[in-house]
């Protein structure tokens, strides 16, 4: 397809000149490595060994994906970096973020019976809304998901980011429970981007999700 419009994508994800700016799914081979590597080495329990190479590795998907574009001569629009209702789209994705963090939370506190699940591990609050979105949106949706769903279709490329980014080093931790909310999250964020074909939907989804325990702390439990 290279470039072409995925299949099943509809409503706003149409191109201008009908076909979308992309990377060849070669381009981001290194990055699927890198991420494999990581993923592979975190659930077989043998990070430690590897604990100085493993912190280091948000930094690689941090620019790895803004080299690439430098390197194939590419505009942040490939990772759906578009002024185009950005707004309304990051506004739409904070509904789905809140959705998804209701019901995670909802069904951690019906298994755990346990409302102290509600609150936040320390991560500072800019850290929540731009630093991590930025990061793993950019990385598993734009970088990786965008090249897949582009090229191999919708659902494929939906699915595969997803499991990558379930088993990062940091959902690894959380443990199996926790996995498998965030694998759900990573479906329906990597749905969003393929729907809208934008960043900024995804992108608010992930923040608000990120945001909203604290909210549920401080004025509701």
């Amino acid at each position: 397809m290279n470039g072409t419009d995925p299949p099943g994508t509809t409503g706003y994800a149409v191109a201008e000149n009908g076909k979308w700016p992309s990377l060849p799914v070669a381009a981001v081979v290194p990055g699927l490595l890198f991420i494999l590597v990581v993923d592979f080495v975190t659930v077989l329990g043998a990070g430690h060994r590897f604990d100085p190479y493993l912190r280091s590795w948000v930094w690689v998907a941090a620019v790895l994906p803004w080299f690439t574009l430098l390197l194939f001569r590419k505009t942040p629009a490939v990772y759906g970096y578009r002024r185009r209702r950005a707004l309304a789209l990051l506004g739409w994705g904070m509904v789905a973020g809140a959705v998804w963090r209701g019901l995670s939370l909802g069904f951690n506190v019906w298994v755990q019976n346990d409302w102290t699940q509600i609150g936040l591990n320390g991560t500072p609050l800019i850290g929540l809304v731009f630093w991590i979105p930025f990061l793993e949106e950019t990385f598993f949706r734009g970088y990786i998901g965008g090249a897949l769903l582009t090229k191999y279709g919708r659902w494929p490329g939906i699915v595969t980011q997803a499991v990558l980014f379930s088993f990062h080093p940091g959902h690894w931790s959380q443990g199996w429970l926790d996995i498998v909310s965030i694998f759900v999250f990573g479906i329906l964020s990597g749905w969003l981007y393929a729907r809208f074909r934008s960043i900024w939907a995804p992108w608010g989804a992930h923040a608000f999700a990120n945001v909203l325990p604290l909210l549920l702390r401080t004025w509701v439990v």
